[in-house]
């Protein structure tokens, strides 16, 4: 018996191209990514343009998720959308590099997003696939890490790239949107040494997806923690969201940050995650996945308040450094709870369904932001307004946090 349970608990294939994928894909969004929303505002982009901004790319990340994790479940194959959402994704980087105005980068973020999402729910369901249950806060927590690094050091060399650059934004941006393109490219590519299972099936677009999509919400309907999760994670994305369009204007037009500088909070962060990750994995697989959820949500709660009153960018950097350990227990839970709530045959389905949820809540989310912090901006001024937003989020992130006490330990059921 024991035998058989050791069995259980090794991988169902190796894991080594996945790990490599993580570090060379997060080079690339870690080149541009972290700084889309201060390249719009360096465009021109208002506070209103911020929460169009940040609400679309929120829901166009997951508005074709069900559609592509039903796809990739009815498939049975996962490598061919990581490997085609990877392409779109790292082709989109190079249009950005000619913009003008923030609208022009809202539509090709919109458009990366839409079809680069193929990747999301294909990625979470063949973790699923290849790691047990029992293991996945582990591997979870592993594959992070090296995504982390890569992350790491690719922001930093961004941010510093673009000091030395110098000149107008587009110039800034050239050489870490060219590196994120290829870099892309590469990692898209290393999924071809990953091995999954072949399938003779064919399938019927008309019969056997657009029909099912009915069923996958009648599926999650019935599964209780499930829907638990997304109602609770509902509301906090929520609030969560609606001070995600006030960063960069905080960071760029009240705190005067340089790229280096806003590379730096975000490194600060990702190295402190990389230190705690070993850490926090082995605790989601031995203590369990909701007081890691309680414990993160609830560290949430300080973002708005930091960046409402931090008075340099000096603060923010040592901050973000702190919340590198609680980063490091959602990293170890998060993608843990979602697989242990989601049926082995629905996995790219369940994520794509949750994903989408939090796509919608965080649009409304974001958009409201922006149009609050530009009416309070004009009534109180730039900081104040801003503040009043961010003391909103702040006061509805806690409301949403202690929501998750009500959501059930998946741990035992995961072993």
């Amino acid at each position: 018996m024991e035998k058989g349970t050791a069995q259980d608990d090794k991988p169902k294939g190796d894991l080594k191209p996945l790990y490599a994928r993580s570090v060379v894909n997060s080079l690339s969004a870690g080149m541009a990514g972290p700084f889309m929303g201060d390249y719009a505002v360096k465009l021109g982009a208002s506070s209103s343009d911020m929460g169009w901004f940040q609400s679309s790319i929120n829901l166009s990340n997951n508005l074709m998720q069900v559609f592509w994790g039903r796809l990739s479940d009815k498939l049975k194959r996962r490598i061919p959308f990581i490997i085609f959402g990877g392409l779109i994704i790292a082709g989109m980087w190079i249009p950005m590099m000619f913009v003008s105005h923030p609208s022009q980068l809202i539509v090709l973020l919109v458009f990366q997003a839409l079809l680069g999402s193929m990747a999301v729910p294909a990625w979470t369901a063949l973790i699923g696939d290849l790691v047990p249950g029992a293991r996945l806060g582990r591997a979870s927590a592993s594959i992070n890490l090296w995504a982390s690094v890569g992350g790491l050091l690719a922001t930093l060399g961004s941010g510093a790239l673009m000091v030395v650059m110098g000149g107008s934004p587009q110039n800034m941006f050239l050489v870490p949107f060219i590196v994120a393109s290829v870099t892309g490219v590469a990692s898209s590519f290393l999924m071809l040494y990953v091995r999954e299972k072949k399938q003779n099936q064919r399938l019927s677009f008309k019969e056997g997806i657009m029909p099912n999509l009915i069923e996958i919400f009648a599926e999650a309907r019935g599964n209780r923690n499930f829907m638990r999760y997304c109602g609770v994670m509902s509301v906090f994305m929520f609030f969560m969201s609606i001070c995600w369009p006030l960063f960069a204007i905080t960071r760029i037009d009240v705190l005067k940050a340089s790229f280096l500088q806003i590379a730096l909070v975000s490194v600060a962060g990702s190295f402190v995650t990389i230190v705690f990750q070993g850490w926090a994995g082995r605790l989601s697989d031995s203590v369990g996945r909701k007081p890691l959820l309680l414990i993160f949500r609830f560290s949430l709660i300080t973002v708005p308040l930091a960046y409402a009153f931090a008075p340099d960018m000096n603060t923010l950097i040592v901050v973000s450094g702190i919340w590198g350990i609680f980063t490091a227990l959602g990293q170890a839970c998060e993608t843990a709870y979602l697989i242990d709530i989601s049926p082995e045959q629905h996995r790219g389905s369940f994520t794509a369904l949750f994903n989408l949820i939090m796509g919608v809540t965080s649009f409304c989310g974001s958009l409201l932001g922006g149009y609050l912090a530009q009416y309070a901006s004009s009534l109180f001024g730039l900081v104040a307004g801003l503040q009043v937003v961010y003391m909103i989020s702040m006061v509805g992130r806690g409301i949403g946090a202690a929501a998750h006490f009500k959501l059930t330990e998946t741990l035992e059921k995961s072993k």
